[in-house]
């Protein structure tokens, strides 16, 4: 307790240096100061409150997304979309935080049966293989996103003709794969025996980018950046995949039955916030260039621009009877043989009739 009776205005005074004359703070200001501090000491209590209670609202929104994971066959700029709808906080605006795991097809598919992952993403043809089993899984078809893939057969330079490859190594990924069904079409359209090729498996694409180039191979099925890329080193591009009356099936979401209705909320956020990052990709180009560059660590203009326009969205959400055929017609030639499945047997699309949004390609 004070018990000076000296005043309180005498309390706050400065000394002039250069006159050592003491000059009091008024009487009259002094009421002023106070009120001065307690307002912002009050201004300080709120802004530190409104903090709490944002990181407390942030922190709850984040512990409220569901997790989905989504195993992708590939690692392509057919990815844009999610790319765009996690870098943009688009799945998070959906509610949901999605983890994409790349596996090869057959561990995704193992992956997806034991419930490690919720959903695979990638070629019709590598996901039904599964489904022509004598017990087939239970896994269904809910939604495709097609690109502007192209895939040609790139082959040694001194690979004039189809025929020149008669007796010749031609790589894939794997036997059965989705490319082996690739080449084995555009092997056909000129005439030539696949009988009379010898398959070597060499991995993905860039494993198989250098088998061409060791010589270890006499071609390969590549998409159109790599194709380019060889190209520029010599290779030739004999024949393409893609005709008017031939498009590229489009990639397909796959789930088990039971995780469809288990996470239903979620994959409708995920299929939603999938729209809303397609029609970013769309409107805006250099947003898919910066991300090409980023996740596919490619600098070359030319070649970024080939990255570009080969993950173009041309069409999504629904699986048409028309890309299902030439799927199934793809998964025959790299398995050698028929395969009896329908369109009804592998499709559930009650999702995207739930979502019903605008500009949706609805099956005929």
């Amino acid at each position: 307790m004070r018990t000076s009776k000296t005043p309180v205005s005498e309390l706050f005074t400065t000394k002039d240096t250069k006159n050592t004359k003491e000059r009091k703070v008024s009487n009259f200001l002094y009421p002023n100061f106070l009120s001065f501090v307690v307002r912002k000491y009050q201004i300080a209590i709120c802004v530190l409150a409104a903090l709490a209670v944002s990181v407390s609202v942030v922190t709850a929104r984040a512990q409220e997304r569901e997790k989905i994971r989504v195993s992708t066959l590939f690692v392509g700029s057919s990815l844009i979309p999610f790319w765009i709808g996690r870098e943009q906080g688009i799945f998070a605006k959906h509610g949901i935080d999605v983890e994409l795991i790349w596996m090869q097809s057959n561990l995704s598919t193992a992956a997806l049966l034991a419930g490690e992952v919720d959903t695979a993403f990638g070629t019709p043809q590598s996901l039904f293989a599964a489904l022509t089993a004598k017990n087939p899984p239970p896994l269904t078809t809910i939604a495709a996103w097609g690109s502007a893939s192209e895939h040609w057969l790139v082959v040694n330079p001194s690979i004039k003709t189809g025929k020149d490859l008669e007796g010749k190594t031609i790589g894939v990924s794997r036997p059965r794969s989705a490319d082996h069904g690739y080449t084995t079409v555009i092997l056909e359209r000129m005439g030539v025996d696949p009988k009379k090729i010898t398959w070597l498996s060499t991995g993905g694409q860039a494993q198989r980018v250098l088998a061409v180039e060791a010589g270890t191979t006499m071609g390969s099925s590549f998409n159109r950046y790599y194709t380019l890329q060889l190209k520029r080193k010599g290779f030739r591009d004999l024949a393409k995949l893609e005709r008017p009356d031939y498009p590229f099936p489009p990639s397909i979401f796959v789930a088990k039955k039971d995780t469809l209705q288990s996470k239903r909320r979620a994959f409708k956020s995920l299929l939603t916030a999938m729209m809303e990052a397609s029609e970013r990709q769309k409107a805006n180009k250099e947003l898919s260039l910066q991300l090409i560059r980023k996740h596919l660590r490619i600098q070359n203009p030319e070649v970024v621009e080939a990255a570009y326009e080969d993950g173009v969205t041309l069409s999504y959400p629904y699986f048409t009877e028309r890309q299902f055929k030439i799927s199934i017609e793809l998964l025959e030639k790299s398995m050698e043989q028929p395969v009896q499945l329908t369109y009804k047997q592998v499709i559930d699309h009650s999702i995207l009739d739930e979502i019903n949004r605008p500009g949706m390609n609805r099956p005929n």
